[in-house]
Protein backbone atom coordinates (compact mmCIF):
# COMPACT_ATOMS: atom_id res chain seq x y z
CA UNK A 1 0.00 0.00 0.00
CA UNK A 2 1.34 3.40 -0.92
CA UNK A 3 1.04 6.64 1.02
CA UNK A 4 -1.19 7.90 -1.76
CA UNK A 5 -3.88 5.29 -1.05
CA UNK A 6 -3.42 4.58 2.67
CA UNK A 7 -2.02 6.03 5.87
CA UNK A 8 -0.83 4.81 9.27
CA UNK A 9 -2.15 6.31 12.48
CA UNK A 10 -2.22 5.02 16.07
CA UNK A 11 -1.00 1.61 14.90
CA UNK A 12 -3.76 1.22 12.30
CA UNK A 13 -3.68 1.05 8.51
CA UNK A 14 -6.38 3.36 7.17
CA UNK A 15 -7.34 3.21 3.49
CA UNK A 16 -8.04 6.39 1.57
CA UNK A 17 -10.89 6.91 -0.90
CA UNK A 18 -8.59 6.20 -3.86
CA UNK A 19 -7.50 2.76 -2.62
CA UNK A 20 -8.56 -0.01 -5.06
CA UNK A 21 -10.42 -1.96 -2.34
CA UNK A 22 -12.42 1.14 -1.29
CA UNK A 23 -13.24 1.90 -4.91
CA UNK A 24 -14.31 -1.71 -5.43
CA UNK A 25 -16.77 -1.55 -2.51
CA UNK A 26 -18.27 1.63 -3.97
CA UNK A 27 -18.63 -0.05 -7.37
CA UNK A 28 -20.47 -2.90 -5.63
CA UNK A 29 -23.03 -0.37 -4.40
CA UNK A 30 -21.85 0.19 -0.82
CA UNK A 31 -22.33 3.95 -0.80
CA UNK A 32 -22.74 5.55 2.64
CA UNK A 33 -26.00 7.39 3.23
CA UNK A 34 -25.47 9.06 6.65
CA UNK A 35 -22.01 10.68 6.64
CA UNK A 36 -20.22 7.32 6.86
CA UNK A 37 -18.27 7.92 3.66
CA UNK A 38 -14.88 8.44 5.31
CA UNK A 39 -12.94 8.35 8.56
CA UNK A 40 -13.74 11.27 10.86
CA UNK A 41 -10.97 12.99 12.85
CA UNK A 42 -12.74 13.03 16.23
CA UNK A 43 -11.89 9.32 16.51
CA UNK A 44 -8.25 10.36 16.88
CA UNK A 45 -9.14 12.41 19.98
CA UNK A 46 -10.39 9.29 21.78
CA UNK A 47 -7.47 7.16 20.52
CA UNK A 48 -5.01 9.71 21.91
CA UNK A 49 -6.86 9.83 25.24
CA UNK A 50 -6.94 6.03 25.49
CA UNK A 51 -3.20 5.75 24.82
CA UNK A 52 -2.67 7.53 28.15
CA UNK A 53 -5.78 6.07 29.85
CA UNK A 54 -6.02 2.50 28.47
CA UNK A 55 -9.09 0.31 28.72
CA UNK A 56 -8.89 -2.95 30.70
CA UNK A 57 -7.84 -5.90 28.51
CA UNK A 58 -11.11 -7.79 28.98
CA UNK A 59 -13.39 -4.80 28.38
CA UNK A 60 -16.29 -5.42 25.99
CA UNK A 61 -16.51 -2.35 23.77
CA UNK A 62 -19.47 -1.08 21.76
CA UNK A 63 -18.68 1.54 19.10
CA UNK A 64 -21.88 3.43 18.27
CA UNK A 65 -22.26 5.15 14.91
CA UNK A 66 -19.15 3.17 14.04
CA UNK A 67 -18.78 3.99 10.35
CA UNK A 68 -15.58 2.29 9.25
CA UNK A 69 -15.03 1.00 12.81
CA UNK A 70 -11.54 2.40 13.30
CA UNK A 71 -12.09 3.45 16.90
CA UNK A 72 -13.22 -0.06 17.79
CA UNK A 73 -10.38 -1.60 15.76
CA UNK A 74 -7.90 0.54 17.69
CA UNK A 75 -9.25 -0.91 20.97
CA UNK A 76 -9.09 -4.45 19.61
CA UNK A 77 -5.51 -3.99 18.43
CA UNK A 78 -4.10 -2.00 21.35
CA UNK A 79 -5.90 -3.57 24.31
CA UNK A 80 -7.20 -6.91 23.01
CA UNK A 81 -10.78 -5.77 23.65
CA UNK A 82 -13.79 -7.63 22.29
CA UNK A 83 -15.39 -5.05 20.03
CA UNK A 84 -18.74 -4.69 18.28
CA UNK A 85 -19.96 -1.79 16.16
CA UNK A 86 -23.42 -0.51 15.29
CA UNK A 87 -24.40 1.98 12.62
CA UNK A 88 -27.74 3.11 11.19
CA UNK A 89 -26.29 2.71 7.69
CA UNK A 90 -25.57 -0.88 6.70
CA UNK A 91 -23.52 0.34 3.71
CA UNK A 92 -20.61 1.21 6.03
CA UNK A 93 -20.24 -2.32 7.41
CA UNK A 94 -18.21 -3.72 4.46
CA UNK A 95 -15.67 -0.91 5.07
CA UNK A 96 -15.46 -1.99 8.73
CA UNK A 97 -14.88 -5.61 7.65
CA UNK A 98 -12.20 -4.52 5.16
CA UNK A 99 -10.30 -2.51 7.78
CA UNK A 100 -10.57 -5.33 10.34
CA UNK A 101 -9.05 -7.69 7.77
CA UNK A 102 -6.13 -5.45 6.75
CA UNK A 103 -5.36 -4.69 10.41
CA UNK A 104 -5.48 -8.34 11.44
CA UNK A 105 -8.05 -7.90 14.19
CA UNK A 106 -11.62 -9.04 14.79
CA UNK A 107 -14.58 -6.69 15.08
CA UNK A 108 -18.22 -7.51 14.42
CA UNK A 109 -20.83 -5.03 13.24
CA UNK A 110 -24.56 -4.69 12.57
CA UNK A 111 -27.18 -2.20 11.47
CA UNK A 112 -28.88 -0.57 14.45
CA UNK A 113 -30.00 2.90 15.49
CA UNK A 114 -29.25 4.47 18.86
CA UNK A 115 -32.86 4.14 20.04
CA UNK A 116 -32.80 0.38 19.30
CA UNK A 117 -30.11 -0.24 21.92
CA UNK A 118 -32.11 -1.51 24.90
CA UNK A 119 -30.88 -1.90 28.48
CA UNK A 120 -30.76 -5.66 27.88
CA UNK A 121 -28.65 -5.21 24.72
CA UNK A 122 -26.27 -2.77 26.41
CA UNK A 123 -25.76 -5.12 29.36
CA UNK A 124 -23.47 -7.15 27.08
CA UNK A 125 -20.86 -4.36 27.11
CA UNK A 126 -18.60 -2.47 29.52
CA UNK A 127 -17.68 0.58 27.45
CA UNK A 128 -19.50 2.71 24.85
CA UNK A 129 -17.43 4.76 22.39
CA UNK A 130 -18.55 7.14 19.65
CA UNK A 131 -16.90 9.84 17.54
CA UNK A 132 -18.55 12.55 15.41
CA UNK A 133 -22.02 11.16 16.05
CA UNK A 134 -23.84 14.17 17.55
CA UNK A 135 -24.40 16.40 14.52
CA UNK A 136 -28.21 16.75 14.40
CA UNK A 137 -30.24 18.44 17.17
CA UNK A 138 -32.35 15.35 17.88
CA UNK A 139 -29.19 13.31 18.50
CA UNK A 140 -28.56 15.17 21.77
CA UNK A 141 -31.69 13.64 23.27
CA UNK A 142 -31.13 10.22 21.65
CA UNK A 143 -27.59 10.00 22.97
CA UNK A 144 -28.51 11.26 26.43
CA UNK A 145 -31.20 8.55 26.66
CA UNK A 146 -28.73 5.96 25.36
CA UNK A 147 -26.12 6.91 27.98
CA UNK A 148 -28.82 6.76 30.67
CA UNK A 149 -29.85 3.25 29.53
CA UNK A 150 -26.18 2.32 29.49
CA UNK A 151 -25.81 3.33 33.14
CA UNK A 152 -28.80 1.13 34.02
CA UNK A 153 -27.18 -1.71 32.06
CA UNK A 154 -23.92 -1.43 34.02
CA UNK A 155 -21.81 0.35 31.38
CA UNK A 156 -18.67 1.53 33.20
CA UNK A 157 -17.72 4.31 30.82
CA UNK A 158 -19.30 6.13 27.86
CA UNK A 159 -17.04 8.33 25.73
CA UNK A 160 -18.20 10.56 22.88
CA UNK A 161 -15.91 12.94 20.98
CA UNK A 162 -16.84 15.84 18.73
CA UNK A 163 -15.43 19.09 17.28
CA UNK A 164 -17.93 20.87 19.59
CA UNK A 165 -20.96 21.36 17.38
CA UNK A 166 -24.03 22.79 19.20
CA UNK A 167 -25.87 19.42 19.56
CA UNK A 168 -22.79 17.90 21.25
CA UNK A 169 -22.45 20.90 23.59
CA UNK A 170 -26.13 20.48 24.52
CA UNK A 171 -25.52 16.76 25.22
CA UNK A 172 -22.49 17.52 27.42
CA UNK A 173 -24.39 20.13 29.42
CA UNK A 174 -27.34 17.80 30.00
CA UNK A 175 -25.07 14.97 31.13
CA UNK A 176 -23.23 17.30 33.52
CA UNK A 177 -26.57 18.36 34.95
CA UNK A 178 -28.11 14.90 35.32
CA UNK A 179 -25.23 12.51 36.07
CA UNK A 180 -22.73 12.47 38.96
CA UNK A 181 -19.44 11.36 37.38
CA UNK A 182 -18.98 13.39 34.17
CA UNK A 183 -15.82 14.82 32.65
CA UNK A 184 -15.41 16.92 29.49
CA UNK A 185 -11.84 16.75 28.18
CA UNK A 186 -10.48 19.28 25.68
CA UNK A 187 -8.10 17.78 23.10
CA UNK A 188 -5.80 19.35 20.52
CA UNK A 189 -3.77 17.19 18.14
CA UNK A 190 -1.08 18.11 15.62
CA UNK A 191 -0.46 14.53 14.50
CA UNK A 192 -1.49 12.45 12.64
CA UNK A 193 -3.80 15.32 11.65
CA UNK A 194 -4.71 18.73 13.00
CA UNK A 195 -7.76 17.98 15.11
CA UNK A 196 -9.44 19.60 18.07
CA UNK A 197 -12.58 19.09 20.09
CA UNK A 198 -13.88 17.64 23.30
CA UNK A 199 -14.49 14.19 24.74
CA UNK A 200 -17.55 13.71 26.92
CA UNK A 201 -16.84 10.96 29.47
CA UNK A 202 -19.63 9.56 31.65
CA UNK A 203 -18.56 7.00 34.24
Amino acid sequence: MTARTSRQAFGLKILKAGHPDIRQLKREGHVAEIHGNKFWNSSYLIMDYLKKNPLPKKARVLEIGCGWGLLGLFCAKQFGNRVHGIDADENVLPYLELHAKINGVRMTGEKKRFNQLTVDYLSGFDVILGADICFWDEMSTELYNLIRRGKKAGIRQSMISDPCRPPFTALSEKCEEKFDNVEVVEKFLKRPVNASGEILIVR
